[in-house]
């Protein structure tokens, strides 16, 4: 007597798609439950497989998926998706897959690739992807090679952005399993879905669950945990990602940096701090600037420059923030990074609103980063910095400041 597979439908803090989600898998006939991240971990073994939603997980806060990939509740995930059983990340648990390691597949989880921001800001239309994948390549395309789909996408953070020489090895191993027919995000090679070399793992940007067509994907889960197709696993990844060696930052001979800081409780430093001190780190505290460069034709002018952006509310919202010009007393005795996108897309939008709107033609650039400020011992700060969690060095760059 057979039972119906229990799937786990993972509910972090700010997901927001997990209805649609369970719907979409009782439809196909499977037992979707509701599994919260501050659970007991150790149920998870109890589950056939598991599903993580859509949403905006803590917020999106350092970047979309980073936090929630680096809570306790995943090594239990990874664990159980190391047993071959099925995991499914639609939207923003593609990207906690892509931040926690599990996709593309390195070995040991290492980090390889970065879901980031789309070329074309935030999106909320319709896109058709189509299996690129032989039948079966996972657990989730089991059917036709060439099958199209027709579903919404909801992201602003969901360009894949892959190293060309892994790419290849993606390709080859049938790995890059879902790609658009248009290009919605400037995404690497058209990817709107990828899996890991085993098969039993995938991100997938696009929403299969609010459409009917997107139910294939479900009823291709469900055959497999039925027992009517097995997988065929391509061979392991030889990626080795470049260490990464931070260069001192230095702005340009003609601009001016302002610092913008939070007056009010900052939850994107709370986070981070919380999240250090669950993988072992105490004793850090931890501080955000949003750090701004600003390129200007004379100089001489940035005293008046400064105070015209800081007045028209563009760089800095004053009831909760302040502006710092000078940042020479900020930073005694910390560790501290710059981080930048890059591919600025913000930086670019608020050149062009500071010059077209506000009319401040004096500014030629404007580039936007983020500065982490960390009282950690210089063995903590190595810990920091290997664990990928203040940038994802496929999509941004670090500094030390």
């Amino acid at each position: 007597m057979s039972y119906m597979k229990k799937i786990a439908v993972i509910q972090f803090p700010g997901i927001n798609c997990e209805y649609e989600g369970r719907r979409a898998l009782r439809s196909a006939g499977l037992a979707a439950e509701f599994f919260r991240w501050n659970q007991d971990a150790s149920e998870l073994k109890n589950y056939d497989a598991f599903y993580i939603p859509g949403g905006f997980s803590y917020e999106d806060r350092i970047r979309s998926g980073a936090i929630a990939a680096r809570d306790p509740i995943m090594d239990a995930i990874k664990l159980e998706a190391a047993k071959g059983k099925p995991v499914l990340g639609i939207c923003n648990g593609a990207q906690i897959l892509v931040e926690a390691g599990l996709i593309p597949g390195l070995d040991q989880n290492r980090l390889g690739a970065s879901l980031a921001a789309n070329n074309r800001g935030y999106l909320n239309i319709w896109v058709s992807i189509r299996n690129e994948s032989e039948p079966g390549r996972t657990v989730f395309n089991n059917f036709p090679k060439g099958h199209e789909i027709r579903l919404p996408i909801a992201h602003g953070e969901g360009r894949f952005v892959i190293p060309q020489n892994l790419l290849d090895q993606l390709i080859a191993n049938g790995q890059t399993v879902f790609r658009y027919l248009v290009n919605p995000n400037g995404a690497v090679y058209n990817l709107a879905g990828v899996s890991n070399p085993e098969g039993n793992v995938l991100a997938l940007m696009p929403h299969p669950e609010r459409t009917k067509d997107g139910q294939v994907i479900f009823e291709s889960l469900k055959g497999y945990l039925e027992g009517k197709f097995t997988l065929k696993p391509g061979p392991n990844l030889s990626f080795q990602p470049q260490k990464q060696n931070l260069e001192k930052f230095a702005a340009g001979n003609n601009s001016f940096e302002m610092l913008v800081d939070l007056i009010i409780t900052d939850n994107e430093a709370e986070s981070l701090q919380t999240t250090l001190e669950q993988s072992g780190l105490r004793g850090l505290k931890v501080k955000r600037f949003t750090h701004w460069e600003l390129g200007i034709d004379d100089r001489r002018n940035f005293e008046k420059l400064s105070r015209e952006l800081i007045a028209s509310g563009e760089i800095l919202n004053t009831n909760k923030e302040t502006a710092y010009l000078d940042r020479s007393r900020l930073f005694d005795n910390t560790k501290t990074i710059l981080v930048r996108d890059n591919e600025d897309f913000i930086g670019q939008g608020k050149l062009a609103v500071i010059n077209h709107r506000l009319g401040i033609n004096e500014i030629n650039s404007v580039k936007r980063g983020v500065v982490w400020q960390i009282n950690a011992s210089d063995a903590d700060w190595d810990k920091i910095l290997q664990s990928n969690i203040l940038f994802n060095p496929y999509s941004q760059t670090g500094y030390l400041f």
